[in-house]
Parts: C-alpha cells; structure tokens; sequence
C-alpha cells in the first residue's frame, strides 16, 4: 500500500513547470498546440530563443534568460512540445517537426525570426532549423550539441561509454518514470553531467524531477531522446539525416565544453556543416549543463558575436 502511494502522490499536473521569478509566463498558439514560454527583457529587443536539454525544461535556461534580458534582447525560454507546461500530442517527437513548432512560436511572438540558442537536445533541434526553417533565424547557437548529421554512424565515439550508457538508458519511458521522477536519482544524474556539482542550484532535482511527473512528460521526453539515435534503415530518419548535412545558411557559434562528459569535445566540431559563418568556442572546466554552470561567460559570448554581425542590442 505505501508503495502505491507513493506512485500516486509522483503525479503532478502543469503548474509544476510554472515557476515563479524575474520572467513572465505566456502560452502561444504554434503547430496545433499550446506552448509555454518564459519570456524577460524588452520587448522591442532583438529576440533570442532558448531551447532546453533533456530530461530537463524550461527552467535550465533561467540563467541565461535573465542574462540576456539585461542585455536589452527579447528572451524566451520555451518548453518543447512534451516538456514543462507545453502540450504533450501522441505524435511528432521528431527534430524536423520540432523545428517546426520553434519556428511557429516565434512567428506567434509576433517576429519573423530570431536568435536560436539551444542546449544539448535544444541544440539539435537549432541545428535542425537551419535546413528545416532557416526563414525563422537570425542566427544559431548550439550549446554542447553534435549536429544531427554527425550522430550517425558516429555517434558511439561522440561520447563516452558511461554516457552513453546513461543515455540509452533514458530513452525508455519505464527508466525516466521510475529513475528520474526519483529527487535523489535526479539529483545524482545532474552532478555526473557537470565539472562542478556545486553549480547546481539546490532545488533543481526537485524542479525537473516535479515536471516529468506530469502526465505523458516522461513517455514524451523518452520518445525525443530516441529519435536523433535512430538507425539509417528507417528511410525516414535516413532522409532527414541526409538534408540536416547542408552547411547552415546562418550565422553558426557553437560552443563546447572540455569537461562535458556526454559530447566529446575533439569530435564535436562542425565546420564543414556550419556554413559560410561559422564560430567554434571551447569552453574550459565546464560540463554538459553549461547554461547553469557558465552562464556569466556565455551571454558575453553570445552578446559580443551578436553585435560583431549586427544582430544584438547596444
């Protein structure tokens, strides 16, 4: 009976994404759904688009979202359809669908394009739009994030063994329910992917553990985290993995880290699928979360390579 319980009281409803502090809450209408949005700075701003890693939402891009708003952009840190307070759909768990739903939100906020930074899994979904919606950016900045035409067949060599054991470990909904869903499993998980366990804010297992115990969130989340590793036989996969290798047609910085224990940083480079523009900078003694662990030094990044090309706020 107490275990019964205690699956019952895991369940929590939408709010639990909402949390309150510097940023407004907003849902917008894209693709059919209804997305959640964190939105700070100034409206007229230049607009920068935050797009969260996985098993995580919104609330990992906090840091830089008040960053950038101090910096006079529009900053919005949205939830991925099945994350946070985002509508979760039985079906489009793809990054060319999810490329889509980004580049409908912005239209939606009312921009025809913006500066899309995204971390890890977000960071896919950024390198994905710029052969999928390039219309809907200014520019891209991938955040610890292979290009999604590099994962295969490299992928077992992007990463270390224990990641990605980790890894294809979350990509089955059973394993995020009764893994992550647990605060100290959470909690474990998040100081493995960084250099310094301290940067973790200490509420934080409780706050993404909260959110994938919201109905469908961790069936949603697992079936995101599949996609990108899906082999070449499935010709739709096949064809996606073929087009996402066109070099970007936007401006590219990716950043990577040297302590990431997911993504290693030699092989992660993309050069020649960055296009024209492309910026490659390595970030020293940071992990995998380097939006909670090195924000102070991302957004001057960001900012100055910004308004190098005419695309930030002065």
């Amino acid at each position: 009976m107490r275990a019964r319980h205690q699956r019952k009281a895991r369940v929590a409803d939408s709010t639990a994404a909402l949390i309150e502090g510097p940023w407004t809450h907003r849902f917008v209408s894209a693709s059919g759904l209804r997305f959640h949005v964190a939105s700070a700075g100034p409206a007229d701003g230049p607009m920068i688009m935050l797009l969260h890693g996985l098993p995580q939402h919104w609330w990992s891009m906090r840091h830089l979202l008040r960053g950038f708003a101090a910096q006079g952009f529009s900053a919005h840190a949205l939830d991925l359809r099945g994350a946070g307070a985002s509508d979760k759909p039985p079906e489009g768990y793809t990054l060319p669908m999810l490329a889509r739903d980004v580049a409908g939100v912005i239209s939606a906020l009312g921009r025809q394009a913006a500066v899309v930074v995204g971390q890890g899994f977000g960071g896919q979904v950024a390198w994905t739009m710029a052969t999928r919606a390039p219309e809907a950016l200014s520019a891209i900045v991938p955040i610890c994030s292979a290009h999604p035409g590099s994962l295969v067949p490299k992928r077992r060599w992007l990463v270390s063994p224990r990641a990605f054991a980790q890894v294809s470990a979350l990509r089955w909904p059973f394993a995020l329910r009764r893994w992550l869903t647990d605060e100290h499993a959470m909690a474990a998980l998040l100081t493995t992917w960084v250099s310094d366990p301290a940067a973790i804010a200490p509420e934080a297992a409780h706050i993404y553990a909260e959110a994938l115990r919201i109905p469908s969130a961790a069936n949603k989340v697992a079936r995101m985290l599949r996609w990108p590793t899906r082999p070449l036989i499935e010709a739709g996969h096949a064809r996606f993995v073929a087009s996402a290798r066109a070099p970007a047609p936007v401006p590219v910085l990716q950043i990577q880290t040297d302590a990431d224990p997911l993504l290693r940083w030699t092989v992660a480079p993309a050069h020649r699928l960055g296009g024209s523009d492309y910026t490659f900078e390595l970030l020293h003694g940071v992990g995998h979360l380097a939006p909670e662990e090195a924000p102070d030094v991302i957004v001057p990044l960001v900012v100055d390579w910004l308004r190098a090309r005419g695309l930030g706020s002065e």
